[in-house]
């Protein structure tokens, strides 16, 4: 099949289909590459690259391994984006969902251990990440149209149990912490110049000498025997 020419308009077309999302099931995660049809998409898998990574995943066993590290940043993606655009309020999770595959390279949830949106949230709601109802004014029939999700704020919910328990909130305790940080520091500053005297004292008492008497002993020496050499020579000459 011949290429569009370029600056016609069937070239323009493709350029910004190619530029604009997706399906998302056409998206191969591992090699990162998103095919525009199913034949593209089949093409791709039967493709040396992609047969030469699954073999490598394999033999080494992570696979695994993958697919949770995939689930783990796509959930902290997904939360850190709730965060940004919509803080602590209610949104549709569907709806909410399509704000976040705007992105082109972001993890696609069929990477994921989640086969649905239904079961991502309900992991969410169930670890108390976020918090989920059901809105029963929806239209929608399809599962996990109808449902509003809103992020938990930890701080928040830490502060009011606090004030609800008679105790501090957090910056209270922080302040007390940083008290008793300091305390310890100087308690250990005290010890340490507690064994510096007790080091020096015992290094100056070795050095001083001891007034005990002290005992001399004296040797007498040995006075050396000398022996009377006799001449022989003296007794020939006397006879």
């Amino acid at each position: 099949m011949a290429k569009a020419e370029f600056g016609t308009a069937k070239y323009q077309s493709k350029k910004l289909r190619a530029a604009g999302l997706q399906k998302l099931k056409f998206y191969c995660q591992l090699c990162s590459k998103q095919c525009r049809d199913s034949n593209g998409f089949k093409n791709h898998l039967s493709s040396p690259s992609h047969i030469k990574k699954v073999s490598e995943i394999h033999e080494s066993g992570d696979s695994s391994k993958l697919i949770e590290t995939y689930s783990t940043k796509f959930q902290d993606k997904f939360i850190k984006l709730l965060r940004i655009n919509h803080g602590t309020k209610f949104i549709n999770a569907n709806k909410f969902y399509q704000e976040y595959i705007r992105e082109r390279d972001h993890i696609h949830m069929n990477s994921t251990r989640w086969r649905s949106l239904t079961s991502f949230i309900k992991h969410l709601g169930k670890n108390g990440i976020v918090k989920v109802q059901t809105n029963d004014e929806s239209n929608e029939e399809e599962e996990g149209f109808n449902l509003e999700i809103k992020l938990i704020d930890r701080t928040q919910t830490l502060n009011a149990y606090q004030i609800k328990s008679g105790g501090n909130s957090l910056e209270d305790n922080d302040e007390m912490n940083d008290d008793k940080l300091l305390q310890r520091q100087i308690k250990r500053g005290q010890e340490m110049e507690k064994d510096k005297d007790a080091e020096k004292s015992k290094t100056l008492e070795q050095l001083v000498p001891t007034s005990a008497p002290v005992k001399l002993t004296l040797k007498k020496k040995k006075t050396a025997t000398t022996k009377k050499l006799v001449n022989a020579f003296d007794e020939n000459e006397s006879e």
